[in-house]
């Protein structure tokens, strides 16, 4: 035995056996150099220190990491130097090419002088060349053959003709007339631009051999010459091909499948098509994103996905965004789907920010958090998306565990491609307005309204500025203002500029994206918001393709400077006889009366004045780094880190308030804040696949590893001399602390998946996971998930094929699995403390008091899957149809119990009983109508009926919930009055009480009408045309739904009443009681608080407030022209097309109020954007 020295001194021993040439190429290696040593040492030493701060568990999994990396560093540096080749010469010998092979590549060739002596010269001119393919060329004309054994070439000749044909007639003698000998058939699968694909199924038809395409597309499978081989891969045609039929080098080209059913689905941990996934997942590509005009790319996915339910809260860019897969899981905590881009976790919500900009709405959060508006999907650009996966049963959502226990959303960000660097330029402009204006009292009409209430009342209007400013004289009521045209009929300016380069080689592709976003408002003022944001993508791997790197990110810089008051209400309620908005000179007009005393308090243009920036940085990073150890097994892992940090200010300046407020003591503040959420995540895994029994199996092994670290603070300044100095906090004299918050949340798991499919007709999908959260006690802190999934492609079996012809694709689903949740507050299982302030502590210690009580027993909440579907393709797969059921069950949620008084706590955080039941029936439709010439019309449509069921809620009537949660009902169900009408008498609305009688003072006993707000059914409609060179796309959404009405108008105040100038309403609110007899829909006018109750309990909490609010909306429209080719070779571009779009193009409903996807009359509803623009592709 020899040894050769590694490092510093370390040895290994090097066997060399020289049984054969064969087994001694197999015997050499290449040592690997002391680097390797160096290096394992600096992390052996790091993981020793690491362990004192993350604990044994981590360290743990960050080992498992290292020695996955062990391997795949040990193995590469046997490879390590370079495999392709450069030589250049003129009848060169072979020998001395050989010996060039050796000294480029560190391999080792053997070969027969006597057989080297045979061969004729050579005449090269190669640049780096791999060594395969420069082996293939040397040796085309030579009587030679090669192989290549680890780091070794065998070089040998080959067997003359004559020999072996006769070796292949005696073989044919000894078998089977129409047979010969199985003998290794090699090859490679390769695709249109000849880059090898990985993984690719090579079956001999008709019995239970199989192998799989290594990373370079190779593949080795012992078969009959007369043998037909099955090729697939996903997203591509399956092809069949005779062994013997194999071109010289072995290449088989695979085309990509038309079919949609063959399209590449992004699922966890992999990828997989329609045709064989197990789980209900559904994907949205980049050519359906691209289309529409958004800021947030879950907009993008509004009408499109069955099951998956997104609302807009408002028409500001970076608005909340409210989504939710099959429903609530949850009562009281979080039902926002996991998010996943690229690879790395990503938060669903953003810190509360105590002083931020309250006009972007929530995005469903808890409401145990207060404060917390926008949505952190809004850092991504959507023009960098290449797909967007929805995940929604435990099949397909199991193996992420907790936290994918409301399902999935997996965005895959564009990646380079190789062929010739291409530069493409996305740009549009356009602008957005206010899709519609509600039908408001004009100034005869609200004069009428006040007049006549005084009257009801027996009062006349009340002098001085503290009066009925509108009828005493202070204001000119013979003017009259549109507030919707004054507040909202501006156009909001919509500016998006893309541009990219990509390119690359059969090793290395790249991809480099910028752009530039800025929206406005519809609202006077200069307002806007800002995105600039950077995309990479670094894909690589080696000569030999057993190695491989993938490093991608998202990086995005905006700035909000978007107004703190959203208009909409204000002029929804402004009277139409208040005074104009400004004075002569330009200055806000507080319209003084004769005294010099204010009357607009309520000019919303002071408010205007104040001012909000928040710059936010995000950062989203994914390094992946793998190995193909053996063909089939292969380790890798992936680091994510992600960062968002916002810095914002908030100013109140003196000038937004009358001068009253001033000579109280107003003074200007400032409300300086920040947050940053910053998440780690290593996952190392090992994926083995191999053919098994006639069928495909794949076995998957991981673990991840992750951090959240939150921290957020803010301090409020007062008291500053001048508007110049509010940016500085020094300059202010008082300076009080505001918010704070500071958490770490720690995630653990292991997981696994076995894939099994035989012969693409039975699949079986086995996942496997167990989570650790921080959130939980030590009792209760881990906890095990699973799921299995089956599917049947029934259209593989022959009696489908011979009964069925019509039936191109046919395929039964089902799974079944548990999934649990975390999706709450940090810390609920201890004991915390809050600080309390005393002018003198005792001995000056600091003084703290208990504010929780801590529960080590906390633990999950559970949902338990079940779903099954039907998946039909018909007419070769023109027509594609997908019904699925869900069954979802969830309880152990987390809530707070109420505890007797003499406990000193009013409640603690517990599992409860409390258990949810979510249905539904989902349903997609798609296909081509037409296809006649030039001309095609794709259609697709999806229908989801959704049912949330509140199943249990022990001691409910204990509770204040009682009236809001109904056993057996919906979730979010409310007892409500039944409206009767207005009682002709007296002119005051009367209600139904517990006994069927007429009341206008009802008790909280005669609510015994059960309303939904909940939608019973949503989807989408899309078509599209396309006639040579033009394409139109039409998406309709729609909704059915109830919801609150502005009808009823708005108490502000009263009806009739002057409200500070906020006293107007609706139109519809004319039909109204005015004596004895009549029969109206509207009460009686009052400036009073006498018959406020009843109209309270007649808008907010009677059926009258509640009603239809569904809708079909035009979600959006999209009209292209692609130029002709002649005219883009004219100016030496690519590709080049023109186009316009539009978003919330129209509305149809029947709903009493300004939006119904909003369902509010006093928040800014999505606006209607339109934009014109261009890409160029050089």
């Amino acid at each position: 035995m020899q040894k050769k020295t590694i490092g510093n001194g370390y040895s290994m021993p090097c066997r060399i056996s020289a049984a054969s040439m064969d087994q001694l190429a197999s015997g050499l290696r290449h040592c690997s150099p002391g680097t390797i040593t160096k290096t394992l040492l600096v992390m052996k030493w790091n993981l020793w220190k690491l362990h004192h701060h993350i604990g044994k568990t981590t360290v743990l999994a960050m080992k498992l990491t290292l020695v996955f990396f062990i391997v795949a560093f040990l193995s590469a540096s046997a490879n390590g130097r370079a495999q392709n080749l450069s030589i250049s010469g003129k009848d060169l010998r072979l020998q001395k090419v050989l010996k060039e092979i050796e000294k480029q590549t560190g391999y080792v060739v053997f070969a027969n002088k006597r057989d080297l002596a045979e061969t004729r010269a050579i005449t090269l001119s190669v640049v780096d060349l791999p060594l395969e393919d420069f082996l293939d060329v040397i040796l085309k004309e030579q009587p030679l053959k090669y192989r290549i054994v680890d780091k070794t070439i065998v070089i040998s000749r080959k067997l003359p003709v004559e020999e072996s044909s006769a070796v292949k007639k005696e073989t044919i003698q000894l078998t089977s007339s129409d047979q010969s000998v199985p003998a290794p058939i090699t090859g490679r699968i390769l695709n249109a631009d000849g880059l090898p694909l990985e993984g690719a199924s090579i079956k001999v038809k008709g019995s239970r051999k199989g192998t799989f395409a290594d990373a370079a597309g190779r593949f080795s499978i012992d078969a009959n010459t007369n043998d037909i081989l099955v090729i697939s891969f996903t997203g591509y045609q399956e092809k069949e091909i005779k062994a013997a039929s194999l071109q010289s080098d072995g290449s088989i080209v695979l085309s990509i499948s038309e079919s949609k059913l063959d399209e590449v689905q992004i699922i966890a941990y992999g990828k997989t098509s329609r045709r064989l996934n197990t789980g209900n997942v559904h994907s949205v590509k980049a050519k359906d994103i691209e289309k529409q005009p958004v800021n947030n790319p879950l907009l993008a996915l509004q009408g499109r996905v069955p099951g998956l339910f997104i609302e807009q809260s408002t028409g500001f860019s970076g608005t909340g965004v409210k989504v939710k897969i099959q429903g609530k899981n949850s009562i009281h905590n979080g039902n926002d789907p996991l998010y996943i881009v690229d690879g790395v976790p990503f938060v669903s919500q953003l810190l509360p920010a105590d002083g931020g900009n309250m006009v972007l709405g929530n995005s469903g959060a808890s409401f145990r958090v207060l404060n917390v508006n926008g949505n952190p999907l809004s850092a991504l650009n959507p023009a960098d998306i290449e797909s967007i996966e929805v995940l929604s049963d435990a099949d397909a959502t199991a193996i992420y565990g907790s936290r994918a226990a409301n399902g999935a959303i997996l965005i895959t960000t564009k990646k380079g491609s190789a062929g010739t660097i291409r530069v493409n330029l996305n740009v549009q402009t356009g602008g957005g307005r206010m899709p519609n204006k509600l039908e408001l009292m004009n100034a005869q009409q609200y004069l009428e309204m006040r007049r006549e209430a005084l009257q009801n009342d027996g009062l006349t209007p009340i002098p001085g500025r503290n009066g009925d400013n509108d009828l005493n004289g202070n204001w000119d009521n013979t003017r009259e203002t549109d507030w919707q045209e004054e507040l909202l009929g501006g156009t909001a300016r919509y500016h998006d500029y893309q541009a990219s380069v990509s390119g690359g080689n059969a090793n290395t592709s790249f991809l480099l994206s910028t752009g530039y976003h800025k929206e406005t408002t519809v609202f006077p003022g200069d307002f806007s918001d800002v995105k600039r944001s950077v995309h990479f993508n670094l894909n690589s791997s080696s000569a030999n393709k057993k190695f491989k790197m993938s490093f991608s990110g998202n990086y995005q810089l905006g700035n909000n400077r978007l107004p703190r008051i959203d208009l909409t209400r204000n002029a929804m309620l402004l009277s139409p006889v208040a005074p104009a908005l400004y004075t002569p000179d330009g200055k806000v007009n507080w319209q003084p009366d004769a005294t010099g005393g204010t009357t607009f308090s309520k000019n919303p243009i002071g408010f205007l004045n104040d001012q909000f920036n928040n710059k936010t940085n995000t950062l989203i990073g994914n390094l992946t780094l793998g190995y193909e150890i053996l063909p089939g097994l292969e380790v890798k892992s992936s680091f994510g880190y992600t960062t968002l940090m916002s810095d914002y200010v908030s100013k109140t300046f003196l000038s937004s308030a009358p001068p009253e407020a001033i000579r109280s003591g107003r003074q200007r503040s400032t409300i300086f804040g920040n947050n940053a959420i910053q998440t780690w995540l290593v996952e190392p895994q090992i994926t083995y696949r191999r053919a098994l029994g006639g069928g495909k199996l794949e076995v998957l092994i991981g673990s991840a590893l992750q951090e959240n670290a939150s921290k957020g603070s803010s301090v409020m300044a007062s008291g500053f001399s001048n508007d110049i100095v509010m940016d500085d906090v020094r300059s202010a004299p008082t300076v009080t602390p505001y918010s704070s918050a500071n958490s770490t949340y720690r995630y653990n798991a292991v997981f696994g998946r076995v894939n099994y499919n035989w012969e693409n007709k039975y699949i079986i999908n086995l996942t496997a996971r167990r989570d650790g959260s921080s959130r939980f006690g030590a009792a209760s802190r881990f906890h095990n998930f699973g799921a299995v999934g089956a599917a049947w492609v029934i259209t593989e079996e022959k009696w489908t094929r011979e009964h069925l012809p019509f039936l191109s694709f046919g395929k039964l689903r089902a799974s079944y699995g548990t999934t649990g949740s975390d999706q709450m507050p940090d810390y609920q299982f201890l004991s915390l403390y809050r600080p309390v302030n005393y002018e003198l502590p005792y001995q000056g210690i600091p003084a703290y008091a208990p504010e929780q009580l801590s529960n080590p027993d906390l633990q999950w909440e559970a949902t338990r899957k079940t779903q099954a579907g039907l998946e039909l393709g018909f007419f070769r797969d023109r027509v594609q149809l997908n019904v699925n059921y869900y069954l979802n069950r969830s309880d152990n949620q987390v809530s707070a119990y109420l505890l007797a008084a003499t406990s000193g706590f009013e409640s603690i955080y517990k599992n409860q009983q409390y258990k949810i039941k979510n249905t539904g029936w989902e349903l997609m439709l798609s296909g081509t109508v037409l296809q006649k010439g030039d001309f095609t019309w794709n259609s697709s449509f999806n229908f989801t009926i959704p049912k949330t069921l509140l199943m249990d809620y022990p001691g409910v009537d204990k509770t204040s919930d009682a009236s809001k949660k109904i056993i057996g009902k919906p979730m979010g169900s409310t007892y409500a009055y039944h409206l009767l009408g207005v009682d002709p008498q007296t002119g005051v609305y009367i209600f139904e009480d517990s006994e069927g009688k007429p009341t206008s003072s009802p008790v909280m006993k005669d609510q015994n009408v059960i309303v939904n707000p909940f939608p019973t059914s949503y989807g989408g409609f899309q078509n599209s045309f396309r006639y040579k060179g033009f394409t139109l796309d039409l998406l309709f959404q729609f909704v059915k739904q109830q919801a609150k009405n502005y009808s009823y108008g708005s108490l502000q105040y009263t009806v009739g009443g002057f409200a500070e100038g906020e006293g107007n309403q609706p139109a519809s609110m004319l039909d109204r009681w005015q004596k004895p007899g009549d029969e109206a829909r509207i009460q009686r006018y009052s400036t009073t608080f006498n018959y406020f109750t009843p109209a309270y309990l007649a808008k907010e909490l009677s059926d009258g407030g509640i009603s239809d609010a569904s809708y079909i909306r035009l979600k959006n429209l999209s009209f292209s022209w692609q130029l002709p080719e002649r005219w883009v070779k004219t100016v030496k571009l690519h590709n080049g097309t023109v186009f316009v779009q539009a978003q919330n193009l129209l509305t149809i409903t029947n709903y009493s109020g300004l939006d119904p996807e909003t369902k509010s009359s006093t928040i800014l509803p999505p606006l209607r954007v339109i934009t014109f623009g261009a890409k160029l592709s050089f």
